[in-house]
C-alpha cells in the first residue's frame, strides 16, 4: 500500500511537470513606438521648421544616470531598450548657438550658451565702457530713489562680479516623461508598446521696439545688449539654472522705428533691479551713440513678450570732414615748344 502510495505521487509530479510549461522572456529588448509631437508654435516666430533628429535618452529612475540612447526623426520613431522603469528625456540636436554638457544624467544635462567672440567684445569696447559708466549712475539713482521712499532694494546679491555676454540661444524643443514602464514580453508575443510625448521649447523670444527716434535716416546698424537673463536651463527636471548673463543681439531700422528680436532662457528673477537694454548704434561714417534704459517694469506681467521703448533716441547727422585725395582735371591749355633736331 505504501508502494503503491509512492507511485501515485510519483505519476501526479510527472503531470504536474508537464502542465507547467516553461515560455521564454526576451531578454535583449523590448519595441517601443515612441510617438512624438513637437509644438513649434513660438510668440513673434513664424515657420519653425521640425528639427531633424531627436535625441532620446532612458535614465534610471533613482539615480538620473542614461542607461539607453537612441535617435528618431521629429515625428519619432521604433526604440528598443530593455524592459524596466525609466524617466524619458528627449530633445533636438545639431543647435547652431544653444550648446548641451553633461548628458550622462536626466538631472545635470544642460543647455547654455558661449560668450561672444573676442572680435566682438573689442567691436562693443567703446560702448561697453560708456555702459558701465550709464549703469553705475542709474543704480545709484535708483538707490537714492529706494532711500526716499523706504523701498527695500531687490536682492542682487549673486549678481557676478564681472559681466558675462553671450550669444543668444536657438531653440531647443524638450519634452520628458518621468517613471515610464517598459514591460517584458514573451517571445512569441506580438505586442506593441505604444508612448506619446510632447516636446516644446526651453527659450523664449522677445520683441524690443524703439518708437521715437530722431535721425533714423542717420543709422548705419545697431547692437544690443540686455542684461539680467538666466545662463541656463537644466533641461530634465526643466529647471533654469541661478547663473545670469548679458545677451547680445542684433537690431534693424525700420521706416520709423529700431526693432530687434532677441531669445532667452528667461528673465532671472533675482535681478529685478538691473534689467537694462542697451543700444549702440553707428551712423553711416561710423560714429558710435550710447542708449541704456531701464526696462524692468516693462518685463513684468508681460505675456506678449514686447517691449516698446518711447524714450527719445536723437542720432545728429554725421559731419564730414575734409582731407584725403581729392584728384580734379583742368581745362586744356595749348603749349608751344620749339624742339631742335
Amino acid at each position: 500500500m505504501r508502494r503503491m502510495c509512492l507511485i501515485y505521487l510519483l505519476f501526479a509530479a510527472i503531470l504536474m511537470t508537464a502542465s507547467c510549461q516553461r515560455r521564454p522572456f526576451s531578454d535583449a529588448s523590448s519595441a517601443v513606438n515612441l510617438k512624438l509631437r513637437i509644438n513649434t508654435k513660438v510668440v513673434h516666430e513664424e515657420d519653425i521648421k521640425l528639427p531633424d533628429l531627436m535625441c532620446v535618452q532612458l535614465c534610471d529612475i533613482n539615480t538620473g544616470d542614461v542607461v539607453y540612447t537612441d535617435y528618431v526623426p521629429p515625428i519619432g520613431g521604433y526604440i528598443y531598450p530593455e524592459p524596466g522603469h525609466y524617466d524619458f528625456l528627449v530633445y533636438n540636436i545639431n543647435t547652431e548657438s544653444t550648446v548641451l554638457k553633461n548628458e550622462a544624467n536626466f538631472n545635470t544635462v544642460e543647455a547654455y550658451t558661449n560668450p561672444v567672440s573676442a572680435f566682438i567684445k573689442s567691436q562693443l569696447s567703446q560702448f561697453l565702457a560708456k555702459r558701465a559708466e550709464i549703469r553705475k549712475q542709474m543704480a545709484a539713482q535708483k538707490e537714492e530713489k529706494q532711500n526716499k521712499s523706504s523701498e527695500k532694494p531687490a536682492d542682487d546679491s549673486k549678481a557676478p562680479e564681472e559681466e558675462v555676454i553671450v550669444n543668444e540661444p536657438d531653440h531647443l524643443f524638450v519634452g520628458r516623461s518621468k517613471d515610464v514602464v517598459i514591460p517584458a514580453f514573451a517571445v512569441d508575443e506580438d505586442t506593441e508598446i505604444v508612448i506619446e510625448m510632447d516636446a516644446a521649447t526651453v527659450v523664449e523670444t522677445w520683441l524690443i521696439e524703439a518708437v521715437n527716434i530722431e535721425g533714423l535716416q542717420w543709422v548705419s546698424s545697431v547692437s544690443a545688449l540686455i542684461t539680467g537673463m538666466v545662463e541656463s536651463n537644466f533641461i530634465g527636471p526643466g529647471e533654469k539654472s541661478e547663473g545670469a548673463v548679458t545677451i547680445y543681439f542684433e537690431m534693424s531700422r525700420t521706416h520709423n522705428s529700431l526693432i530687434g528680436y532677441y531669445r532667452t532662457f528667461g528673465k532671472h528673477p533675482l535681478f529685478s533691479n538691473d534689467l537694462t537694454i542697451g543700444f549702440n548704434v553707428t551712423d553711416t561714417q561710423g560714429g558710435e551713440h550710447h542708449f541704456i534704459f531701464d526696462i524692468t517694469d516693462e518685463y513684468l506681467d508681460n505675456p506678449e513678450r514686447h517691449i516698446i521703448i518711447t524714450d527719445k533716441i536723437v542720432i545728429p547727422e554725421p559731419i564730414t570732414t575734409g582731407g584725403g585725395f581729392a584728384p580734379t582735371v583742368d581745362d586744356w591749355e595749348e603749349v608751344k615748344t620749339d624742339i631742335n633736331l
